[in-house]
């Protein structure tokens, strides 16, 4: 049984009706947004408190960027979402909803493993969870893909000269 949310539009005397799944479609919106907000305010944060770090601007500003572009993407697709009616009176699945806040719970669980892990070890766990997950790729095909994105990215950034942390492995 789903519990309408009602609201009262007082100019031409309109009631409008959403029901909780409707709402609930839009949470990989909401959950994108939020995670934009948290780039923007966290690059923001490294531009005003580590001054006297070197490039420490930069990587603010990189952070920043990349939070913005995520906040204007979001919001382009969710302006043309509600422009086409795609989700007008449709009922959301279970997997609407859940398959957004499983995919956050993960990249949180990515992001606090990142330390005590290391960079390689840890993104090769998180791709190899996410491809498990979402991909229904068999072990073989996820453990290539994984270990080969970690460690070429591992080696991209090292060659970009980029710190990472490298936990219980010694590279990069």
């Amino acid at each position: 049984m789903q519990n309408p949310v009602t609201e009262l539009l007082v100019e031409d005397n309109l009631e409008r009706t959403y029901s909780v799944p409707i709402l609930a479609s839009h949470v990989d919106t909401f959950l994108l947004l939020l995670v934009g907000i948290a780039g923007v305010a966290d690059g923001l944060r490294v531009i005003l408190t580590k001054t006297d770090t070197v490039g420490s601007s930069s990587a603010g500003g990189w952070i920043v960027l990349l939070g913005g572009l995520l906040i204007a993407v979001t919001c382009v697709h969710a302006v043309k979402e509600v422009r086409s009616g795609q989700n007008a009176g449709a009922v959301a699945a279970d997997d609407e909803v859940r398959q957004p806040v499983v995919a956050l719970a993960m990249l949180l669980v990515y992001i606090a493993l990142i330390d005590p892990l290391g960079y390689t070890l840890s993104t090769a766990l998180f791709m190899a969870v996410y491809l498990r997950v979402f991909g229904k790729y068999g072990v073989l095909k996820v453990a290539t893909i994984s270990i080969a994105f970690a460690l070429a990215s591992s080696w991209l950034w090292s060659i970009m000269d980029m710190m990472l942390p490298q936990g219980i492995l010694p590279w990069p």
